[in-house]
């Protein structure tokens, strides 16, 4: 053992007391002078404070001297005895300390998931798309756990909580026209069409035997606006044919009548005229109904086609749908129906 500051000698390590430790815990003054420190100073800060935490939680260790920290052969094993092992091993603490607080998922910090904050937004965005259905599902539910509205609420739910389809608007019409719209008497196409489809309900047959436009035109606000119609359908020019009226003031009365019934908001549909028995009759037939495509391409109205189906090649009546060669018979008014039908059921009526 190498002679302590001061001149005096230890004892034997044997008889290393309380007075040894304290001795080396502090300066010497003429050493300090020389700026040479002690093997073991004084511990200050944290770790020190550290240091003096836990050294009344474990059993007390024998310092290190000049002659042992001289000696690197025999450090490491002492190191674990002494207060350098100490402060190791509250460094090794912090360390144990600083990896468990690392692994907490605190707020803003990257340790969670990249899909997680995607996912919950996902949950809160799901949305019913019941608009009935509008609670919103939590946003820390996933995607598969969000209700849809087709799932059961619960088993305290009522049946009545499901979502139960609200009926279709009904549609009403009016039809306007001559005898081919009035009759057969009792029931005619009109009649018929209302039968077709309940969304479809006849408010008024405005056809009066024997009209000619120019008439039709002058009852509209009697006959078709008092009802309130959704759809007007229009069949006439036969009598204007028949009385030398020409096509041109008749297609004029028509767009007159298409042109008051679109300013009420009203769909309005043309329909052609049917063919006849004479074999005379088809060309001006033939040249009115092109008159009428051109008056509903103009107006952007929709034009029903019920002369072909009525007619043979030749463009003259079929026998079975006609009972003078210009009305309809039960049979060809069903016809007529059930032609208008599939062409405004494909428009949504």
């Amino acid at each position: 053992m190498s002679p302590l500051p001061g001149g005096s000698n230890p004892e034997p390590d044997a008889e290393v007391g309380p007075a040894r430790i304290r001795q080396m815990a502090h300066f010497d003054p003429k050493v300090a002078q020389t700026k040479r420190l002690m093997a073991h100073p004084v511990r200050r800060g944290p770790l020190g404070a550290l240091d003096r935490a836990l050294a009344g939680l474990r059993p007390k260790a024998s310092l290190l001297d000049e002659d042992e920290v001289a000696a690197p052969a025999t450090l490491p094993a002492r190191l674990v005895a002494g207060r350098r092992g100490r402060v190791i091993a509250g460094l090794a603490a912090l360390l144990v300390v600083a990896a468990v607080v690392g692994s907490v998922v605190l707020p803003g910090s990257g340790a969670a998931h990249p899909s997680a904050s995607a996912t919950a937004s996902l949950a809160a965005n799901v949305v019913s798309p019941d608009p009935s259905e509008s609670a919103s599902p939590s946003p820390s539910a996933s995607p598969s756990a969000v209700a849809s509205p087709s799932d059961s609420p619960g088993p305290s739910a009522s049946p009545s909580a499901t979502p139960v389809k609200t009926p279709a608007k009904p549609y009403s019409f009016v039809a306007l026209g001559d005898s081919l719209t009035a009759w057969p008497e009792g029931d005619p196409w009109p009649t018929r069409l209302d039968a077709e489809d309940a969304r479809l309900r006849l408010a008024h047959n405005a056809g009066i035997p024997g009209n000619l436009t120019s008439e039709m035109l002058a009852r509209l606000n009697k006959d078709v606006f008092a009802y309130n119609p959704s759809v007007l359908f229009i069949l006439g020019g036969t009598n204007d044919l028949g009385r030398n009226v020409s096509s041109a003031t008749a297609i004029a009365n028509l767009k007159s009548i298409i042109i008051a019934a679109k300013a009420k908001k009203i769909r309005v549909y043309l329909i052609t005229l049917p063919p006849e028995s004479p074999p005379g009759s088809v060309k001006g037939i033939n040249s009115f109904n092109a008159s009428l495509l051109n008056l509903a391409n103009a107006f952007r109205v929709v034009l029903i086609n019920i002369h072909d189906v009525l007619s043979t090649s030749t463009g003259v009546y079929q026998s079975k749908y006609t009972t003078d060669g210009i009305h309809f018979t039960s049979l060809g008014a069903q016809v007529v129906a059930n032609t208008i039908y599939a062409r405004v059921h494909r428009l949504g009526y």
